[in-house]
């Protein structure tokens, strides 16, 4: 897993136009595009919003926002991250969570997904 510091370095570079802004993600797989539709319930999106907004310093601290149990919470996580939609940052015994995608593009004729990433501020 990338460091925090790693994940700062690339995000100047692409910034700084020294990186290329990484790909979006394409899904093709039929299962897999049911994956990923299927992990974007409710629950799950009003988490993702939550990442978003209060940028929340520890999973439990999301688990609070949401109003949900942590392990809950971090299920969750775990199925958004395998999917490419957040990324799960360790630094020592914290983990906090990062959102990933900015949003999704479905082609219902091609019966593909994309992921688009965050855009680097």
């Amino acid at each position: 897993m990338r460091t925090l510091h790693d994940l700062r370095d690339e995000m100047l570079a692409v910034a700084q136009g020294t990186r290329p802004v990484p790909p979006a993600h394409s899904v093709t797989d039929d299962g897999a595009v049911s994956g990923l539709l299927g992990v974007l319930t409710p629950a799950n999106r009003a988490l993702m919003h939550l990442i978003a907004a209060e940028r929340p310093e520890t999973v439990s601290r999301l688990a609070q926002l949401a109003n949900r149990t942590q392990p809950n919470v971090s299920r969750a996580l775990q199925d958004l991250a395998k999917h490419g939609l957040v990324r799960l940052v360790r630094d020592g015994m914290s983990i906090w969570p990062e959102l990933v995608a900015a949003k999704i593009d479905v082609d219902l004729v091609r019966g593909t997904c994309r992921v688009v990433p965050m855009a680097v501020e």
